[in-house]
């Protein structure tokens, strides 16, 4: 397995261990980051390591915003509900951007490491 790959799947359970601690445990958030910050500066692979950390990380809060809003269209065609969203389009760029920026990473760290970049 190349360098990159290695460190890209290593950026990914990072990543899902970061969310994870977040959304568990708050005191724990700090010390989490703190700790994937520091893998990540002292990492040769730092695009791949930051790709594999944003992509998975990204990814399920567009699936999420995408079900929120056909539930909330569901709901507004039955006869009794009704249902608005808000910032749905902002919350999707945004988290569309958090993406391609990880794809980017992710794509340039393989590039560079198959140059010999490291």
């Amino acid at each position: 397995m190349p360098a990159w790959a290695r460190s890209w799947l290593f950026g990914a359970f990072a990543g899902i261990a970061l969310l994870f601690s977040a959304m568990q445990a708050e005191l724990a958030f700090p010390f989490v980051l703190l700790v994937f910050v520091a893998t990540v500066m002292r990492s040769h692979a730092r695009a791949a390591l930051g790709g594999g950390a944003l992509i998975p990380t990204g990814s399920p809060f567009l699936y999420e915003l995408r079900a929120a809003v056909e539930r909330c269209a569901e709901m507004d065609r039955s006869p009794s509900g009704s249902c608005s969203t808000y910032g749905v389009n902002e919350e999707a760029i945004a988290m569309g951007l958090y993406v391609a920026v990880g794809l980017g990473l992710s794509a340039y760290g393989a590039l560079r490491s198959r140059e010999g970049g490291a």
